[in-house]
């Protein structure tokens, strides 16, 4: 049935009228919530706004953030691109066909996570959520501001996470706040906007990655005591803390959190981009400590391939894992700065690179994959890749 002709008694028909909405793309959405009051608060309604993300076929995007010259000014954008596939269903390369960039997010241009439709943006230590689908924008309140942290606590490292709790249907900002090898926990209910300290009985620690989302729990590596890596895991409905440890060789910033087949796992690959070697530990039980190992050598042939494109002052970044679970490898450049001895830090990539590898892990197979159609590409600054997501979501902030 054409939307054209619906009848005329919209409030008989509202069943039907929910059925066509739900198969329509959210950008559509956006648009008919004009067409009528009805109309307007049945695509808002929370049940509405769940239905349709269970039901959405969307296409995962890649999402990025370029910085270009514009008449000598420096400007930034935020991009999206949809991935363009072969005959045999396999990514081929992305085209960057979305803008994302409104005047409100000025100056808070570094994406911390993209997590279903949802994207943290970080300006040094304060931080906004963007919905990517209905383009809304919301300031988090200023951790700094807040009774959490003490006055004197003035080195201090911030990150934002953003989880979902499964037992009470609830998206969730985590806060993390380090000073040395001391940390707290923050946790805030996105639709509320309020922070409340949760207590951790844990020993204090230092995070050191994104936080990863699994099955309810949110996971990240830290530092207890130097140079050795732990597991932290919060499960994001009782919001209780525990610490694991990790294999002696996935230790950061040798080894990042990953998605392998719907269970945590710790990729190893220091020794990549040289020898084409990695190591993968797939945490059967976290709670536990029980995991299995397993290793892999690149082709030599895809093992040229990556040297031909990451030289020696160029390192590989892991960016999550498509739904195939293939894990994303963004290449950068290696920051000239040590964080301690022995260790090089990475920094967001200080120049344009317009592809990235993706590492089918099951069948030990790599591939380039080129990103088009970029808006002013010869202009390009910076491009770095912030996230891979799959979800459009309709949830009023």
């Amino acid at each position: 049935m054409s939307l054209l002709h619906l009848p005329t008694e919209e409030k008989e028909n509202e069943e039907e009228i929910e059925e066509i909405l739900t198969r329509l793309p959210a950008k559509s959405l956006m648009r008919f919530k004009s067409v009528s009051k009805l109309w307007s608060s049945l695509i808002c309604s929370q049940y509405f706004t769940k239905r349709f993300q269970r039901l959405s076929s969307s296409s995962p995007r890649l999402y990025m953030n370029l910085s270009f010259f514009d008449n000598s000014h420096l400007k930034d954008a935020l991009l999206s691109a949809s991935p363009r596939s072969d005959s045999g269903n396999t990514i081929s390369s992305f085209e960057a066909d979305q803008d994302l960039t409104i005047p409100a997010m000025r100056g808070y241009y570094h994406v911390s996570q993209v997590f279903h439709g949802l994207m943290c943006l970080m300006n040094e230590k304060s931080a906004k959520i963007y919905n990517t689908t209905t383009r809304q924008l919301v300031v988090l309140p200023d951790m700094e501001e807040s009774s959490i942290i003490p006055e004197d606590h003035k080195y201090k490292k911030i990150m934002y996470h953003i989880c979902h709790d499964p037992v009470h249907d609830q998206n969730k900002v985590v806060c993390t706040v380090s000073k040395t090898r001391e940390k707290s926990y923050r946790g805030g209910d996105v639709s509320r906007r309020g922070w409340r300290k949760v207590p951790c009985q844990c020993p204090l620690h230092m995070t050191l990655t994104q936080g990863l989302t699994i099955n309810g729990c949110l996971y990240s590596l830290a530092w207890i005591h130097l140079p050795d890596s732990v597991l932290v895991s919060f499960d994001v409905s009782s919001e209780e803390i525990s610490v694991h440890q990790v294999p002696k060789d996935a230790e950061w910033p040798h080894g990042d959190l990953i998605e392998y087949g719907e269970k945590l796992a710790i990729l190893e690959f220091s020794r990549l981009q040289r020898e084409g070697k990695t190591k993968l530990w797939v945490m059967e039980d976290a709670m536990k400590n029980r995991c299995s190992k397993k290793t892999m050598d690149l082709h030599p042939s895809q093992l040229n391939l990556l040297k031909m494109h990451i030289g020696d002052n160029m390192s590989l970044r892991v960016q999550g894992t498509t739904r195939k679970g293939e894990v994303i490898l963004v290449p950068r450049v290696k920051s000239k700065t040590d964080y301690r001895p022995g260790v090089v830090m990475m920094e967001p990539q200080i120049r344009a690179f317009f592809y990235i590898f993706l590492y089918d892990l099951q069948k030990n197979d790599m591939r380039k994959v080129e990103i088009k159609e970029t808006p002013n590409r010869y202009l390009t600054n910076t491009c770095d890749i912030a996230g891979f997501d799959g979800v459009e979501n309709l949830m009023y902030l």
